[in-house]
């Protein structure tokens, strides 16, 4: 990994309106610039800064929290985009007082964050509205340049170091797990219903030397059936429910796995089913992605990279 050449210098203040945002924000030395964070921003770096947006979904879980009934807000989420109601809302009066100069914002999933449109209806006249767009880690490079050049200053060559580092690291895995068999592999993003990860997420999995048996690298995640699950027969199961810490995906895990349709699967019966810290690791396309492939390398090929640390992933069993 590259060194840390320092703080990106002076420049336009900005907020940050998801936490992919913030955290790419923050890689590139400008935490301090932050004025405005969105309520799911939880890097330690922006931790008591004005919060700019909430969940219009009263079934929503409260920031960094579990689902408490993942099929009811499944639900929910359906209900307000058939309606077309908003499923977020920003704090105007407050982006307005704050007056940053840059806002991050994103156009990739409208059920993670506000979207670049709906803040872009908000901002005060004059802001430069940054619109995060990674699908897989070419769109990373790119948003990476991009709040690196709205940054100003140090911010592109920031960025572009960044970039070549991550660039080197994925490729170190991939050298790491070469000429290994390649387990098939089941990305679960949600339980129930169960979706399967899609967009950077199965191009990870291939960096860590794995085979995803029914997602696709750049393609967006969907929605399956258990059967869909059986007939493709996974060797390993990751599940990394979206907005959940370890904790929270150990606990849903577990249960999830005392369902029949789900028990009965191979992967379930021979006891390779991993829970992962899929908020910090897998929900956001940032250059911990690095981190991210090498967590799947060492669930899917411990003899070679080492196990995984348990702060990262856990083997888990159906809840006794």
């Amino acid at each position: 990994m590259a060194a840390d050449p320092g703080p990106v210098g002076a420049g336009p203040t900005v907020a940050t309106m998801v936490p992919s945002a913030t955290d790419l924000v923050v890689a590139l030395g400008a935490a301090d610039r932050i004025v405005g964070i969105s309520h799911e921003c939880d890097h330690p770096a922006v931790a008591g800064r004005p919060v700019l947006t909430r969940s219009a979904l009263a079934s929503a879980p409260a920031p960094g929290a579990a689902a408490t009934d993942p099929a009811a807000l499944d639900r929910d989420v359906a209900a307000a985009r058939a309606a077309d109601d908003p499923l977020y809302l920003t704090d105007r009066e407050a982006l307005h007082r704050l007056a940053p100069a840059v806002v991050v914002a994103q156009d990739v999933c409208d059920v993670c964050a506000v979207t670049g449109d709906q803040v872009a209806c908000e901002v005060p006249p004059g802001t430069e509205v940054v619109r995060l767009g990674a699908v897989d880690l070419d769109g990373l490079a790119a948003d990476l340049h991009a709040v690196g050049t709205a940054l100003g200053g140090e911010g592109p060559t920031r960025a572009a170091r960044e970039v070549a580092a991550l660039g080197a690291d994925l490729a170190g895995t991939r050298r790491a797990v070469a000429g290994r068999d390649r387990p098939g592999v089941l990305l679960l993003e949600w339980g129930d219903p169960p979706f399967v990860a899609g967009h950077w997420v199965p191009e990870l999995l291939d960096a860590a030397g794995g085979r995803d048996v029914l997602g696709a690298p750049g393609a967006a995640s969907r929605r399956v059936t258990w059967d869909e699950v059986a007939a493709a027969d996974p060797d390993v199961v990751v599940f990394l429910p979206c907005g959940y810490h370890l904790e929270g995906a150990v606990a849903e895990g577990r249960a999830l796995l005392a369902r029949p349709e789900v028990a009965r699967l191979r992967a379930v019966r021979d006891g390779r089913v991993w829970a992962t810290d899929a908020t910090r690791l897998f929900s956001r396309c940032t250059p911990v992605a690095r981190e991210a492939a090498r967590v799947l390398a060492a669930v899917l090929h411990p003899g070679v990279v080492g196990p995984p640390d348990p702060a990262d992933a856990l083997r888990i069993e159906a809840a006794p």
